[in-house]
């Protein structure tokens, strides 16, 4: 794994730049669909705007959405790629998968999105701060429907309300 940190942005953030932009252009709120999205309301969303460019979009952020989760259950299902994890984040490798994702969960604050874009510089310094920049910011939200679907995804995933 690199730990130069990236500045280019990722397929998602591509996805969501785009999606604010058309819906910037048809004054619709870009935090009432991505809260949509999170809900998987997309009927809701298709009253408020049935256009095709801006349903391609959400597709593609769906889709994309799903590939970061299998590449994150992949990251926690990988003792050797979760202890260079540890290792990147000044932590104690581990002898075993439970133990080192219970040390990643307790000691590593960081968002899915940029643990998988390998953005280690965003790591925050507590769950605290974490939690706000997630509160903060609906798009840099895991869905809860894609981690109950994948075991090891729910067990890193924190309450945030």
């Amino acid at each position: 794994m690199a730990t130069a940190a990236t500045t280019t942005p990722t397929r998602y953030e591509n996805l969501l730049n785009e999606l604010k932009t058309e819906l910037g252009i048809r004054r619709i709120g870009y935090d009432r669909i991505i809260t949509l999205i999170n809900k998987r309301s997309y009927d809701e969303i298709r009253v408020i705007v049935n256009d095709y460019v801006i349903n391609n979009i959400i597709d593609g952020i769906i889709t994309e959405r799903e590939i970061i989760g299998n590449m994150m259950a992949n990251i926690l299902n990988s003792l050797v790629m979760l202890n260079d994890l540890l290792i990147i984040f000044d932590e104690e490798p581990q002898p075993s998968l439970t133990k080192a994702r219970k040390s990643l969960k307790k000691k590593v604050f960081i968002n899915i999105y940029d643990l998988v874009a390998e953005r280690y510089e965003m790591r925050k310094k507590t769950k605290r701060l974490l939690i706000k920049d997630v509160r903060d910011n609906p798009d840099r939200r895991f869905p809860l429907d894609y981690a109950k679907r994948n075991r090891v995804l729910k067990s890193f995933l924190h309450k945030i309300f």
